[in-house]
């Protein structure tokens, strides 16, 4: 496994500088000498006033794919009509090339209220851009709602067994319920099947496939996931 960590914005500058134009946080490699996978960049980037700044540590930016509500999570159904496929791919064809120019690939990381929201668009998002410098950044626990938890198990297998072995990265978090939806919480602190989520990932996450985990309670789920 190539566990990774996610610095939050604290440690990310005293890393790479407090100047340095990283919007959030560093994704750095943990089993490989703390080198740079790619670079979190927080916001909307379907927001007209979001700007992405491509001089970034690491080969890939990685961001939600957005949204078209007043806020990034707000419940917005025309995410997942014409009008947020439209949006998303006005964003890539003005991104494409600068990105191609920096030698960087951009990742989506899909979320049940983003444009993209679920396995199937994720997989169609891939299609239309091959060849382009555009991924995904699969995060299995953000495509869950609470009523999805009961078959969590079903859920899982087709997120990680379709997409696990197409992304760029994978971003491996729990969730728990909590007054406003789904709380995201670390590997193994939530009410996701730890035994279930881990074999998965060993049986179509490629090995040297990125796994990012974030800072805050990093070695207990690394530990979680290797013997899971």
């Amino acid at each position: 496994m190539n566990l990774c960590v996610m610095h939050d914005a604290a440690m990310v500058a005293r890393l790479v500088g407090a100047g340095h134009p990283c919007c959030a946080g560093v994704v750095l490699a943990h089993d490989s000498g703390l080198g740079c996978v790619g670079s979190w960049v927080d916001g909307n980037p379907l927001d007209p006033e979001f700007l992405l700044e491509l001089e970034l540590p690491g080969p890939r930016a990685i961001l939600w794919s957005g949204s078209l509500g007043e806020s990034l999570f707000a419940d917005e159904p025309r995410n997942w009509m014409p009008a947020g496929r439209a949006a998303l791919a006005a964003f890539c064809d003005g991104a494409a090339r600068p990105l191609a120019l920096a030698g960087k690939r951009m990742c989506f990381r899909p979320h049940h209220r983003h444009v993209l929201s679920d396995v199937q668009g994720s997989l169609s998002f891939l299609r239309e851009r091959q060849g382009q410098p555009f991924g995904i950044a699969l995060s299995p626990a953000d495509l869950l709602t609470p009523d999805m938890l009961k078959d969590a198990d079903d859920h899982l297998a087709r997120a990680i067994g379709s997409l696990g072995h197409l992304a760029d990265v994978v971003m491996v978090e729990d969730v728990r319920p909590g007054p406003e939806g789904l709380e995201r919480v670390p590997f193994g602190e939530g009410v996701l099947p730890v035994g279930r989520y881990a074999s998965l990932i060993r049986e179509h996450v490629p090995a040297a496939t990125p796994l990012v985990l974030p800072a805050a309670g990093f070695a207990a789920a690394a530990e979680r996931l290797k013997a899971g």
